[in-house]
């Protein structure tokens, strides 16, 4: 009996644990998944150091304001993709700013890129534009 109700409570542990983890991971994946993005981009982009300050700076703004946008559409999926479009749109200006003419090619060139890898996944076609 003892033996019983200590391994069905060793079970729900590990239960309420793994669901847990489970909860978690999505949002840590975007994270993960955002700042790699990031990461290639600055790489692709081959910023001075002075450009990848001022890069790190505008990306961190826009992540804060991005969050707290998304906790305040609650339910309005459409209001937020507005906003997130709205942000998206005066984060790029501002990049495109501490940017070589070249630099501003590659930039442009990896946004088409991205957007034609999330078309393709919009339609079904699966992985990502690497």
């Amino acid at each position: 009996m003892k033996r019983n109700l200590i391994l069905s409570i060793v079970l729900g542990l590990f239960l309420v644990g793994g669901l847990n983890a489970q909860d978690q991971q999505p949002q840590q994946n975007f994270q993960q998944r955002r700042q790699q993005q990031i990461d290639d981009l600055k790489k692709e982009l081959v910023l001075t150091k002075d450009q990848t300050t001022k890069f790190d700076a505008i990306y961190k703004e826009f992540n804060e304001k991005m969050t707290a946008a998304r906790a305040a559409a609650g339910d309005d999926r459409e209001g937020m993709r507005a906003k997130m479009t709205e942000m998206n749109k005066e984060r790029d200006l501002k990049v495109e700013k501490i940017l070589t003419p070249d630099q501003l090619k590659l930039f442009k060139a990896y946004q088409a890129k991205q957007a034609a890898a999330r078309q393709n996944m919009q339609r079904g076609g699966g992985g990502g534009g690497r």
